[in-house]
């Protein structure tokens, strides 16, 4: 029993993720690092219309060889994406530091305002 509970404590554990995108052979490349202010499920980057990241619980994605030069970034992470366009360079690691949403409490707050305006409809017009 305490295996499988360790099991399921190290799954649900956010993991540094670290892929590399497929450049050319030879062309100039650098590293983007992504860092999320939480932990966050369900991870998803593309890079330049490339699918780098698929389905990972992280808080940090490095992704190495990337071309040198603006790089169209898609991200999605607890059901929020982003698009935005960054600058490699190849000299140092390209850091985007990047907000997402709590994956958990949004549907609790959904939940909860739901059961109160239930409620209170009822009340009103009992």
């Amino acid at each position: 029993m305490r295996i499988v509970i360790l099991c399921l404590v190290l799954v649900a554990c956010a993991h540094d993720v670290t892929v590399k995108y497929p450049a050319a052979p030879g062309a100039p490349t650098g590293t983007l690092v992504l860092l999320m202010g939480q932990p966050a499920g369900d991870v998803m980057v593309a890079i330049n219309g490339q699918l780098v990241v698929e389905d990972e619980h992280t808080q940090r994605v490095e992704i190495d060889n990337v071309p040198v030069g603006t790089a169209e970034v898609v991200m999605a992470a607890n059901g929020v994406d982003k698009a935005f366009h960054v600058w490699v360079d190849s000299d140092h690691p390209t850091t985007v530091p990047l907000g997402v949403p709590d994956g958990g409490a949004g549907f609790v707050k959904t939940l909860f305002g739901t059961v109160v305006t239930i409620v209170l409809y009822s009340l009103l017009h009992h």
